[in-house]
């Protein structure tokens, strides 16, 4: 399953937040972040891919 760009951005801001939670762990909210950055990489990929098409 594939998501679109417009579910990676919502899927972003969710992460957002759940990295501001306090009520998550630590070990949780790193993990947020991890997922967060790969995702803002992977956009930031297919927007230079869509450049040199």
């Amino acid at each position: 399953m594939l998501l679109t760009e417009e579910e990676k951005k919502h899927l972003l801001k969710v992460l957002e937040r759940d990295q501001l939670s306090f009520l998550r762990t630590k070990k949780d909210r790193e993990k947020s972040k991890q997922l967060h950055d790969k995702i803002k990489q992977t956009l930031r990929n297919e927007a230079i891919n869509k450049d040199h098409k």
